[in-house]
């Protein structure tokens, strides 16, 4: 996992890749939501807060919310069915240009750097 920003995670150097289990069946087609989900460490070692998402609709939408502790960062995905939303978030957390906006709340409660 790359990281978004610099930030300051609270895992320290030496701890593991990932405190959760990542195995899992249904999730096995979107790596990227498990690891942002999971990974404690960005690709060069420094640690990182891991990341969440929620799932809920909007009308007939069902809309996925990621959240980026480190760089105080969210990013809302739309589909027409779960799936459709579910395969969006993956796409664009996988993707170096992601429409990632502040979020001001994480930056507020977490401390986030917000520079991205």
């Amino acid at each position: 996992m790359k990281p978004r920003s610099v930030g300051a995670g609270s895992s320290g150097e030496g701890s593991p890749e990932h405190l959760a289990a990542m195995e899992t069946n249904v999730f096995t087609a979107l790596p990227n939501l498990t690891a942002h989900c999971a990974i404690t460490r960005y690709d060069n070692g420094s640690p990182r807060r891991p990341g969440w998402f929620t799932v809920k609709t909007q009308g007939s939408a069902w809309v996925i919310q990621l959240k980026e502790p480190d760089s105080a960062l969210q990013m809302t995905c739309h589909g027409q069915t779960l799936d459709d939303a579910l395969s969006l978030a993956e796409l664009l957390l996988g993707a170096d240009s992601a429409p990632w906006e502040p979020d001001p709340f994480l930056k507020r409660t977490l401390g986030g750097k917000g520079n991205k």
